[in-house]
């Protein structure tokens, strides 16, 4: 009886839920947003296909912070420590409803990249690091650009604890900093904003899809793609939209500056974060395996 106690409470200890293994990593297509958050781009095509993650760990989750739990725009009363954050499937929320002029978006305007929490709702705990090889072109009140040689530029917002600078050289997988809820003057909720900026055939310097190639660099991160899987680009990147204007190139020496003040990322008053509710349950399990043990060694 007892041997068959200790097995159970020692799976519950070591083994992390399904939700949080890697042989559950599960996600939404590109394009399917929150309901009621916007009109998505269904757009499988990898536009950074050989990017590492941007998180130097898992597990991770991809969705919405502003129609999340916890989000302005999220069920009435939620916290953005609520569970169902930090659960699989990921979801797309480039193009969700915003001001900002977006050719590649069905609207022409919406969410310039994705939003990615960390495994929980700590600030300042979670590390980031550097999708590529290339410099950091600029750090502004809540952002970070890291631009390769080729010109395509990796946006990341909202850290803390920065451990570069600007016009460091960086290698991909060094650490950036840490996720945290930055954002200028205010404060938004625990997460990392990111952006692929590049240049589209016909279209010029714009904000492309960030989510199948962040897929794609998870998928690699959790070793759940095949070692001779190689780089598979998806499919040819769809025109955009037949109403959406081309975007002009900006000057070459215009210099990088944060994003718009929405990038797409609500405000927030305040941080008030409740106990992850995993780690309260490995934590009572593990209390009960140690009493277990020093009972049966007693004589």
């Amino acid at each position: 009886m007892k041997r068959a106690f200790l097995a159970v409470t020692f799976t519950l200890v070591l083994v992390p839920p399904r939700s949080a293994r890697a042989d559950a990593f599960t996600h939404d297509p590109p394009g399917q947003l929150a309901s009621g958050s916007g009109k998505g781009r269904a757009d499988d095509h990898l536009y950074a296909p050989s990017m590492r993650y941007p998180m130097e760990s898992g597990p991770a989750f991809a969705n919405s912070q502003v129609w999340g739990h916890g989000g302005t725009s999220g069920p009435a009363g939620s916290s953005q420590c609520d569970a169902e954050n930090f659960r699989y499937p990921w979801h797309d929320n480039y193009c969700e409803t915003r001001d900002y002029d977006m050719p590649l978006c069905p609207a022409g305007t919406g969410h310039q990249g994705q939003d990615v929490r960390a495994s929980d709702c700590k600030k300042d705990i979670h590390t980031t690091v550097a999708v590529a090889d290339g410099t950091i072109t600029s750090i502004g009140s809540y952002s970070v650009y890291l631009t390769t040689d080729d010109g395509t530029r990796f946006d990341y917002l909202h850290m803390s604890t920065l451990l570069v600078k600007e016009g460091d050289r960086v290698t991909r997988g060094q650490p950036i900093g840490k996720v945290s809820n930055h954002f200028g003057t205010s404060t938004t909720t625990v997460h990392l904003h990111f952006n692929i900026h590049e240049n589209v055939a016909g279209v010029g310097a714009v904000y492309v899809p960030p989510y199948a190639s962040l897929v794609h660099a998870y998928e690699d991160l959790l070793g759940l793609l095949p070692p001779d899987a190689g780089v598979d680009a998806g499919a040819a990147a769809p025109a955009p939209p037949p109403e959406a204007p081309p975007a002009e190139a900006p000057p070459a020496d215009a210099p990088p500056a944060d994003p718009p003040a929405s990038s797409g990322c609500a405000t927030m008053g305040s941080l008030s974060p409740t106990p992850a509710p995993l780690e309260a349950l490995f934590a009572a399990a593990l209390a009960l395996v140690m009493r277990a043990v020093r009972r049966r060694a007693r004589p």
